[in-house]
């Protein structure tokens, strides 16, 4: 019996001592790996310094660095390096806020479009979200959709907690570019958050989720979630969602939406329509933000032949450039299934084009250019024209047996940024009588980057005096950018002013903002305050003292070749 009771204690000894030792090892482990992880309470002691720090902050007003967002680096930037300048957040927010498209100048939009895409922190007093949100709102009201995405894209929003005025604002924002981009399925993935957030306008949580079991394949799901949503009143958006939730199933063609259907635009009807490859009216484009004429310029997902009107608006709004604008008619043949034989486009416009940039004879691509430049019944149509030809004319040699055209070539020229191109036919210009090359003289006198042509006070008094016979407007207006840009002397512009009704004197909020963000060295807020100036008015309505102080502003803070770009512009599109 004792043999008996000894071997138990024994076999209980040893079972202790092995499971000691396995318990040993494995705290050992646990500790080790503790004192590594990134969870470690090591690893945790910087960042709760770190939020207590935010907290502290945020008490008195101020919120913490946040990551750089953005497109364009500060090395890429150009003249725009020095961004926003010492402005709060909140400040150039209520500015974002209050610019209502479209712009009057082309090189306008340019210029904010890259300030906006400028990859910067976070200004003081607002919060990463808010700033991002805005910018993106902006962007796609200047019908930058692809920009717009690509910036709230910097910033997840799936990574962000708490139901916050500036979380909703980015989530909206997120929602907006998507449906720009005539992208319905990147809405699924932001569900969870359109739950918790019931202000979202033209968002109806139901379709979405109804729209997502569809294209997951869920189909009884995805119709029991329609029915639900078949609410009183329009059923358009029900539809259009429907009709996407179907796609390549063999109901598709059991949903049927007529171009006249669709009683008035929202986002939720653009991105819904155009990924249905649904081509909406124009009448629809009308007293809506032109921006969704340029966001249908971009689908892809539309036939070719229905966007021409769109790209061309698109180019002149400064969304496409002429890079852009070429490789489109490039992609026009006539072969396409759609071609009318009456098509002056297919039949006129293509042709030309190719004989402007690839024709062995000057002589031959002189006429083209001139062709397309002329095509179309308004002054859009013309510039229009001159974006697409821009390269073509930069490619022609200077001679004085082109006189006649030498204006549309130089604007051609410069409504791309082809300055130093420009430039070459001053010799030609001051070879002609003045009269006769006042149109030239003009656009090199304020779009050439050194002064190339004769800027004594005679030739400049000669041309703004014939000038004002005819549009003393014009007139002004030219005076505005000589002054601005350092064409003419204090004392000249001064003369000028006195003698015909014009004064650079006056002062207001727009002018004193613009003022001090030029003292303080923000050309980002410049370029802001400058689209504020040009904001939903003709060129015509622009002016002249208000446009003397935005290019002045933008002259002060190194915006120099935007300034002239802008002002050539004006002299080209008046």
């Amino acid at each position: 019996m004792a043999v008996h009771y000894r071997r138990q204690w024994v076999f209980f000894l040893s079972f202790l001592i092995l499971v000691g030792g396995i318990a040993t090892d494995a705290c050992f482990a646990q500790s080790h790996a503790a004192s590594l992880s990134p969870y470690s309470v090591n690893a945790l002691k910087h960042p709760i310094r770190i939020e207590k720090k935010e907290k502290i902050e945020k008490k008195e007003g101020f919120y913490p660095y946040s990551a750089a967002t953005g497109l364009i680096t500060r090395q890429k930037a150009g003249n725009l390096q020095a961004g926003w300048g010492d402005f709060s957040g909140r400040y150039l927010i209520a500015l974002m806020q209050h610019v209502d498209t479209p712009l009057a100048s082309r090189w306008a939009e340019i210029t904010l479009r890259r300030a906006l895409l400028l990859k910067v922190g976070t200004p003081k007093l607002v919060e990463a979200q808010a700033w991002v949100a805005a910018r993106s709102e902006l962007l796609l009201q200047l019908g930058e959709a692809d920009a717009g995405r690509a910036l709230v894209q910097q910033s997840d929003i799936l990574q962000q907690t708490g139901l916050s005025t500036s979380n909703n604002a980015l989530l909206e924002a997120t929602l907006h570019t998507i449906l720009a981009t005539a992208d319905p399925a990147g809405l699924c993935p932001l569900l969870p958050l359109l739950h918790d957030n019931t202000d979202i306008k033209d968002i109806n949580e139901t379709l979405v989720k109804a729209l997502c079991a569809g294209l997951s394949g869920e189909g009884a799901l995805s119709s029991w979630l329609f029915s639900r949503a078949n609410y009183k009143g329009d059923q358009t958006d029900r539809r259009l969602a429907q009709k996407i939730a179907i796609v390549g199933s063999h109901d598709d063609h059991s949903i049927h939406i007529g171009r006249n259907d669709i009683g008035h635009l929202t986002f939720w009807r653009y991105g819904m329509a155009t990924a249905a490859g649904v081509v909406l009216p124009d009448y629809l484009y009308n007293g809506v933000n032109p921006a969704f004429a340029s966001f249908m310029a971009r689908a892809a997902m539309l036939p070719i032949k229905a966007r021409l009107g769109a790209v061309r608006k698109a180019a002149v709004s400064g969304v496409f450039s002429n890079a852009a604008l070429v490789d489109f008619y490039s992609s026009l043949t006539s072969n396409d299934s759609d071609h009318d034989a009456n098509d002056t486009t297919i039949s006129e416009d293509v042709p030309n084009l190719k004989q402007a940039y690839t024709d062995r004879y000057a002589d031959n691509r002189v006429k083209a250019v001139e062709s397309l430049i002329a095509a179309g019944n308004e002054a859009d149509d013309h510039y229009a024209g001159m974006i697409l030809t821009a390269r073509a004319a930069s490619y022609i040699s200077p001679s004085s047996s082109y006189h006649t055209v030498i204006p549309h070539l130089v604007a051609s020229m410069l409504s791309a940024g082809f300055d130093r191109a420009a430039s070459r036919w001053a010799s030609v210009v001051k070879a002609m009588p003045e009269e006769e090359s006042d149109s030239s003289w003009i656009l090199l006198a304020i779009g050439a980057p050194d002064p190339v042509v004769d800027f004594s006070r005679n030739r400049v008094r000669g041309f703004i005096e014939r000038s004002s016979r005819n549009d003393p407007w014009r007139a002004q207006m030219a005076i505005a950018a000589l002054a601005a840009l350092k064409r003419i002397n204090q004392e000249d512009s001064a003369w000028l002013q006195q003698h015909y009704d014009l004064s650079f004197s006056d002062h207001n909020g727009w002018i004193a903002a613009l003022d001090r963000a030029s003292l303080h060295h923000a050309p980002a807020t410049v370029a802001l305050l400058v689209a504020i100036g040009m904001q939903n008015r003709p060129w015509r309505m622009v002016a002249p003292s208000s446009f003397y102080h935005m290019l002045a502003a933008m002259e002060n803070v190194g915006l120099d070749s935007e300034a002239r770009m802008i002002a050539a512009e004006m002299m080209s599109r008046t």
